[in-house]
């Protein structure tokens, strides 16, 4: 976990439309992860959330998403878990984070892709970063810096 306290984990996501940061959350996990997939996987399960909430709105103003939205993941056992067409052992103790993940996997309203760490725009929100790394994170989701 990344709070040297308490052990839990941070979560953080993005969403962008039309190439513009919409929303955005970071925030520290209720409990403690067994694992670093499980940590993933439950901020997969707070983006996906958002992000059906996100998709609802935009369908009320008419904006037709078609197919599934992508969620960029770096955690690839995460994303093995999410596509998992049986229940997982590893991860019973999340079983419903995990069937909600699934069924929205299964029904194709999202898909969970591989990013590289170096590319994973969330990072920014989830830990501390180099100053170059940090600066070409916060450029790519289009924020400015406060001091300019």
């Amino acid at each position: 976990g990344n709070d040297v306290n308490d052990r839990r984990s941070i979560s953080g996501y993005a969403f962008r439309v039309f190439g513009g940061t919409v929303a955005w959350q970071t925030r520290k996990q209720q409990s403690v992860a067994l694992s670093s997939t499980e940590a993933e996987f439950v901020a997969l399960c707070n983006a996906a959330c958002e992000g059906v909430w996100l998709r609802r709105l935009l369908e009320d103003f008419g904006v037709v998403i078609g197919g599934a939205v992508t969620y960029f993941e770096d955690n690839q056992s995460c994303i093995k878990v999410a596509e998992e067409p049986r229940d997982s052992r590893r991860m019973k103790h999340v079983d419903i984070k995990f069937n909600f993940i699934r069924e929205l996997v299964q029904e194709e309203k999202i898909s969970v892709k591989y990013i590289p760490t170096d590319q994973q725009l969330a990072d920014i929100m989830t830990k501390g970063l180099p100053s170059a790394a940090f600066a070409r994170l916060r450029d790519e989701l289009g924020l400015k810096s406060s001091r300019n």
